[in-house]
């Protein structure tokens, strides 16, 4: 079932009054500011960049960590005094303490940077007022540069979603499907100056994946919640909700790697968060807890979560984690005896097809230890090589999986919970 649009958080942004554009005007182009300063010292750490383009002027590398620190904390900000000072209201927020500096830093931004060749493109493509197309200009500013995309992205998206700027391009009325945002990159691509952040045409259409699926997230329009709504509609689902309210109060641990997390672009919601999204609403006695990393290997998970997980003790733990080495199988298997020594029911997936997860060669020892320390192997593999879908699951970045994987895992899942299904299938299936 789709979710009913307008959405509140596009009703409030329609129908909220607008706050004063100047103001506004002037906290969008503070962070435009501060993401700079922190790109001009990226370019010279990594010798990458136009210099032309990512000059500090008169700026020392001091200076430039000084506009990043006023950045950060004018996003620490409470946004409710930050947009009432924008609407020329009673506000308790200083403009005088991080959104001047940055203002004021000096720093020029060249017509050829991505972030002022994005604003000409989508400015030629809506109607939408300039501090709107610079909001999301400023988004992807800080978007292509992929290693803060779950800090200050976020934040991002959080404070221009809380002074009432659209923060994807939906929200302007562009397409989002993967091969408009190609045709985007490919009109974008060798229009910036050299810099040190991906600006080639998939670069761009990532960039706008990334964009949509996280303003859709962060505005609650498709998310982990929504897609456990739908999925609590679909037949073979909803003739699970018995048992989905019969399950005994119990804690499940998840530890796992990105395919787990909520965080990631590729999907409006991971499989483990849309089973607790569905547990949340049908059963909430069921507590879910994620022990989670990108990229987590079963030495990382024992040194960074086993002890922490022990201490929650679960009733179950499910595993998706990565062996590479003889030293990670070894630590896959001392999780597997001390979880269950600890007293919980142990799950890991024969195989969830992560293209950089456990080494090929490992993948039998892998099974027989898992079988020899006692864990549940649900078998899922069939499935998800049979699935329709199959061709839609890998996401742009080639790693990483789409909606339509998530739902097949969080359905699979669901049902072993429940006691819907075996963890073995059926022969032949």
């Amino acid at each position: 079932m789709k979710p009913l649009l307008p959405s509140l958080a596009l009703v409030a942004l329609t129908s909220a009054p607008a706050p004063e554009p100047s103001r506004l005007s002037q906290l969008v182009e503070a962070n435009v500011l501060g993401t700079h300063a922190f790109q001009v010292a990226l370019a010279k750490k990594e010798g990458k960049g136009d210099p032309a383009c990512y000059s500090p002027g008169a700026l020392t590398q001091a200076q430039l960590a000084a506009l990043e620190t006023h950045q950060a904390a004018l996003m620490k900000a409470d946004v409710r005094a930050v947009r009432a000072w924008a609407e020329g209201k009673d506000s308790s927020f200083d403009p005088r303490a991080d959104l001047e500096p940055l203002l004021a830093s000096g720093l020029t931004l060249s017509d050829t940077l991505p972030v002022n060749v994005f604003t000409r493109w989508l400015a030629g493509r809506t109607k939408a007022p300039r501090v709107q197309v610079r909001a999301i200009a400023s988004l992807f500013q800080t978007n292509l540069e992929v290693e803060r995309d779950g800090d200050r992205l976020q934040e991002l998206f959080a404070f221009y979603a809380g002074l009432g700027l659209p923060v994807y391009l939906g929200q302007l009325g562009l397409p989002g499907t993967d091969e408009a945002f190609l045709a985007m990159g490919r009109e974008l691509e060798g229009k910036s100056c050299p810099s040190p952040v991906g600006t080639n045409a998939a670069e761009w259409q990532i960039a706008a994946r990334k964009n949509w699926n996280w303003g859709e997230k962060n505005l609650g329009i498709r998310d982990d919640k929504v897609l456990a709504g739908e999925l609590l509609e679909e037949p073979d689902v909803k003739v699970l909700v018995p048992q989905i309210t019969a399950l005994p109060a119990q804690r499940i641990a998840v530890i796992g790697h990105s395919f787990t997390m909520q965080l990631h672009w590729s999907t409006p919601g991971a499989f483990v968060p849309i089973v607790t999204a569905v547990f949340a609403r049908e059963n909430p006695r069921v507590e879910f807890r994620q022990f989670q990393g990108g990229g987590l290997t079963s030495t990382r998970a024992m040194s960074r979560f086993y002890a922490d997980v022990v201490a929650w003790k679960p009733q179950q733990v499910l595993l998706v984690v990565i062996n590479r080495t003889d030293e990670d199988l070894e630590n896959f298997r001392r999780l597997g005896r001390g979880l269950a020594e600890a007293g919980a029911k142990v799950l890991t997936f024969d195989d969830v097809h992560d293209p950089k997860g456990t080494a090929n060669g490992l993948r039998d020892r892998e099974l027989a230890v898992a079988s020899g320390t006692g864990m549940t192997v649900i078998e899922v593999s069939p499935l998800l090589a049979a699935a329709p879908g199959r061709d839609r699951f890998l996401c742009l970045d080639g790693i990483h999986m789409t909606e339509p994987y998530h739902r097949l895992m969080a359905k699979e899942w669901l049902k072993i919970l429940v006691g819907a299904r075996e963890a073995a299938l059926p022969k032949g299936h």
